[in-house]
């Protein structure tokens, strides 16, 4: 998947993010889920669902305490006691698979990006510069910004900072470890944007690409397949 032509990870990425948010739920949409999670694993993208899961599972059990545990009746029993809202669970497990699928295949396409690849591309096609940079300093910032918020804690924590115990210590460590951040990040910032401008970043001229991507027959027809399967399903929707 690495070998593609990068704007073919983006379309699928888009089309599944679409379909997940066409397909009627759950069934089509749980499908959706475990397909992407195959999929990501056949392309060496792994992470992304192990990634995908930490974010989703929390989500998952607000959804299930606010719609399942405290919704609105009729309410069915439980084999192990208690009831739970039946139209609270219907829609948890509904909007739960949408989200699995729409955070999963947007980690697996952010794990597979490329930043030189997409850019080579983005300049042999003369898309805006600044919007292709935008995209992907966007999706640099965020590993960037881990990196960042992990040295930074290590630091504080040298300083005698307790940054792990129970949910109250912790709470008391968030200002701590947060405003040293934000200034942090907002320092690096500024010194980016010198950097980049010296080096003729906002520069209106015409760019060459020195090693454009090579798009095949076979990304091209994956690309207008991807559009082609969610304007198909959308018309399927609208028609049902």
């Amino acid at each position: 998947m690495k070998r593609a032509h990068p704007f073919t990870g983006g379309a699928v990425a888009l089309a599944l993010i679409a379909l997940a948010l066409i397909l009627p739920a759950p069934r089509a949409t749980i499908a959706l889920y475990l397909a992407i999670c195959a999929a990501a694993a056949i392309v060496g993208a792994k992470r992304a669902i192990w990634l995908g899961l930490l974010v989703i599972v929390p989500l998952w059990i607000l959804l299930f305490v606010m719609h399942g545990v405290l919704g609105e009746a009729p309410r069915i029993a439980m084999p192990w006691g208690g009831t739970l809202s039946q139209a609270g669970l219907a829609w948890t497990l509904e909007q739960g698979s949408r989200l699995g699928a729409i955070v999963t295949a947007s980690i697996a396409f952010a794990e597979l990006f490329d930043p030189h690849r997409f850019l080579q591309a983005a300049i042999e096609r003369r898309w805006p510069w600044s919007a292709a940079f935008l995209l992907v300093a966007t999706l640099d910032a965020a590993d960037r910004f881990g990196d960042q918020a992990r040295r930074l804690r290590e630091a504080q924590r040298t300083r005698g900072l307790r940054v792990r115990g129970s949910l109250a210590v912790r709470a008391r460590a968030v200002p701590a470890l947060v405003f040293p951040l934000l200034l942090a990040s907002l320092t690096e910032a500024d010194d980016r944007t010198l950097a980049l401008e010296s080096r003729g970043l906002t520069a209106h001229t015409a760019r060459t690409a020195i090693d454009p991507p090579h798009d095949s027959l076979l990304d091209r027809t994956i690309r207008w397949g991807a559009l082609l399967v969610v304007l198909a399903t959308a018309y399927w929707r609208l028609r049902g």
